[in-house]
């Protein structure tokens, strides 16, 4: 299983939703996400971004660049050099 479909599926399950739950709020099937969560099929970006505004999450967190599920921390000094480049 690939980090996107572990993160995808943990979501699900912590929210206590099944499969079929999902697919129909998200407009799919459950094949389909089970295909999502077990890396067999990629997820559109349009999918992911239905995940992460539905479980309140970022997208660096069901990318796997980040534990916390709000995203990335940074300091404020290295958001201000990103800023002024």
């Amino acid at each position: 299983m690939n980090i996107v479909g572990e993160r995808l599926k943990e979501l699900r399950v912590n929210a206590r939703y099944s499969q079929k739950q999902i697919a129909e709020k998200c407009e799919t099937t459950q094949v389909t996400i089970g295909r999502y969560e077990t890396g067999v099929a990629e997820p559109p970006l349009q999918k992911l971004l239905w995940y992460a505004d539905f479980f309140d999450v970022s997208l660096d967190y069901i990318f796997g660049r980040t534990d916390n599920p709000k995203g990335m921390v940074q300091s404020k000094d290295a958001l201000k050099s990103v800023l002024k480049d």
